[in-house]
């Protein structure tokens, strides 16, 4: 396993957090006065993933003559993302890691299991309610169950409307706006989203911002729910929150967990059903165009701020250092040799005694590791991802310990010299898919 959890924790999971927390508050500051768009929520939940996608999408095919093919796209282990987190003795925490892991998952089951147990409780009073006639104007199934909850939709593929005991004793009138307002949730679907909302917010529950944005759905799909309703069937505005009013007053609420669509949600607080009254009464009419310009506004600073942080991970300065403490230069950068048949050499020839610790030469992380990927010629192989487009090749190893995808840092042991011609390192230096003279690094304490 290595450092890849640590890795991905705080490469990926804490910008999630943070594009997330991003995200939630343009999106409630854009929704202020007119959170009446259930749709922004959704994109606000897609765009707050945005660490998660690479920004280079490219793969490589490696071969296995030449190095020439190199860049910082190697997918199976994402370096660009990864080349700039700094850890210390990341094997340490590996136990740790791993145990929170085994604890995210054993703690979303449970409470999966427990949703799942909602639903079938849910389930089960429906089956239990008492089947009124179907409605004239549509096929869905209407029953009257014996408790006082707020009026729901459950179901999936054949959803059906339950209604509270106090149902018999409202008007006529009153009883048809809640039936045509649960009738408007099932024709939007809302049935559904509701329930995969909270599916998605079971499944990220250690993301808090996910339960708000589905909190804030709510709230935007109950307020849609109300424009479309009242628009639908003509109803006069007073009589819709009267109603809305007396199903408050009556209803026990139900767990703000309920995977349904539900006159009025437990998910929803008294500022809440006053700021709904009063959209009821007092509609909003700011122009759609202006709150869409301002979300995609927001999308776009999202996605700059990614792109930003993104780059910024494979800027700054590299730390270089020789990767043999003692050594001599047997062969230097494009030197000419019989050995090579007269073609100018690649890299630089560290000579020390065999077995004399090999080093990393910067910061990185370990892309190849073994004697296959590469030419035969190269023998145990270590290849070292750094930032700025910087690669560093370490070859005819005697033996390696380095695992692809762990960080690396300057100074620490990747392997030992071995033999080839002669007892030597062989050490190449690759900068935006070309080979460098080693010396022009080397020879600084750093480099851009």
């Amino acid at each position: 396993m290595d450092s890849f959890i640590i890795q991905f924790i705080v490469n990926s999971i804490f910008p999630w957090l943070i594009f997330s927390g991003f995200a939630y508050a343009c999106s409630s500051y854009i929704t202020k006065y007119d959170n009446t768009s259930p749709s922004i929520w959704w994109s606000a939940l897609l765009a707050s993933f945005l660490p998660f996608i690479p920004l280079s999408l490219g793969t490589i095919n490696i071969p296995i003559a030449d190095l020439d093919y190199i860049n910082s796209s190697l997918e199976s282990v994402q370096i660009v993302k990864q080349a700039s987190i700094t850890h210390a003795s990341l094997q340490k925490v590996d136990l740790i890691a791993t145990a929170l892991i085994v604890g995210y998952f054993g703690f979303t089951c449970l409470k999966l299991i427990k949703l799942l147990a909602v639903w079938q409780n849910l389930k089960s009073l429906s089956r239990a309610s008492e089947l009124i006639n179907e409605l004239s104007t549509s096929k869905v199934k209407v029953v009257i169950s014996s408790l006082n909850h707020s009026p729901f939709v459950i179901g999936i593929a054949a959803p059906y409307i339950v209604l509270p005991n106090y149902f018999s004793s409202l008007k006529k009138d009153q009883q048809n706006i809640l039936i045509q307002h649960e009738l408007t949730h099932i024709t939007n679907k809302d049935h559904i989203t509701i329930l995969l909302w909270r599916v998605l917010s079971t499944l990220l529950w250690i993301n808090p911002f996910v339960k708000k944005m589905e909190w804030q759905f709510i709230r935007a799909m109950e307020h849609k729910c109300d424009r479309l309703t009242i628009c639908r069937f003509n109803f006069n505005k007073h009589d819709y929150a009267k109603a809305l009013l007396q199903s408050l007053k009556k209803s026990v609420q139900f767990d703000n967990n309920n995977p349904v669509a539900q006159f009025n949600s437990g998910a929803l607080c008294v500022d809440d059903y006053k700021a709904r009254l009063t959209h009821i009464a007092y509609p909003t009419n700011k122009s759609r165009l202006t709150l869409t310009l301002k979300f995609f506004l927001m999308l776009l600073v999202i996605f700059s701020l990614h792109i930003f942080l993104k780059d910024s991970a494979m800027t700054g300065n590299l730390t270089w250092q020789h990767p043999l403490d003692n050594h001599t230069i047997s062969s230097t950068f494009r030197s000419i040799s019989k050995v090579r048949d007269y073609k100018p050499h690649r890299g630089v020839d560290y000579v020390g005694e065999r077995g004399s610790p090999v080093l990393s030469a910067a910061d990185g992380i370990i892309v190849i590791s073994d004697n296959k990927t590469l030419h035969s010629n190269y023998g145990n192989t270590v290849l070292i991802q750094h930032k700025n487009g910087y690669q560093t090749l370490y070859a005819h190893l005697e033996s390696s310990d380095a695992k692809v995808g762990s960080w690396v840092k300057a100074g620490q042991v990747i392997g030992d010299t071995g033999k080839a011609t002669g007892v030597h390192l062989h050490f190449e230096v690759i900068k935006d898919n070309q080979r460098v003279d080693p010396s022009l690094v080397l020879g600084a304490k750093t480099t851009r």
